[in-house]
């Protein structure tokens, strides 16, 4: 688990494809509504969701886009759908100002939220490999700064009067290092997926 753990980190780093949309078409754009959804081979790991749950049913989080339970196979699917649509309508309409109506579409392929005792292992291995590569006082940073919270999502840009494509990326990659493994973990893998998609949809198309 651990050194997975630090391999899924290496390639949360890695660069998205560039899509063929000009800055003019983005902005052209209105996000009318986001689509999140699970394929029956995601695979989705939060061992202490369910204590999430309890505490948000006597302490609703305020901050959070409302959306149907229905669809979802688990309160875990549920709570994470909620974030990504939350965290999407908190950060791309700064670049979609349009009228033009587009949804976005996620397909979650994957997410690791440890317990605070699998975090444990990750920093130990972290800070191992850190070590070895290079040396003790890198080492040092790599125990306060090791992400332990994963994600992996397709991303799909919608035009929604036509229903075409307009720009799609697959394994797009994110990793977090929230202090607390609950609410604040799955919101912050969320910002974390959803801010490398608002890059994407930010850079120049390519020639």
């Amino acid at each position: 688990m651990a050194m997975l753990a630090v391999a899924v980190l290496l390639a949360a780093c890695s660069t998205l494809p560039k899509h063929t949309l000009t800055e003019a078409d983005v902005a052209g754009l209105a996000l009318a509504s986001v689509k999140v959804t699970f394929p029956s081979d995601s695979r989705v790991k939060w061992a202490e969701a369910d204590a999430l749950e309890k505490k948000e049913q006597e302490t609703p989080n305020a901050d959070l886009h409302r959306i149907e339970r229905a669809g979802f196979n688990s309160y875990a699917e549920h709570r994470i759908a909620a974030a990504l649509t939350t965290q999407s309508h908190r950060l791309l309409p700064s670049l979609m100002q349009g009228t033009r109506p587009a949804r976005l579409e996620i397909t979650v392929r994957s997410l690791l939220i440890p317990t605070a005792s699998e975090r444990t292992g990750q920093v130990v291995a972290a800070t191992a490999l850190t070590a070895i590569i290079a040396g003790p006082i890198a080492a040092g940073v790599a125990v306060s700064t090791t992400q332990g919270i994963f994600i992996t999502c397709d991303v799909a840009l919608v035009d929604i009067p036509s229903g075409a494509v307009l720009a799609s990326v697959a394994d797009v990659k994110a990793s977090s290092s929230a202090a607390q493994f609950s609410g604040e973990s799955v919101d912050s893998i969320a910002a974390a997926v959803i801010g490398k998609v608002k890059g994407w949809l930010a850079e120049k198309p390519s020639a």
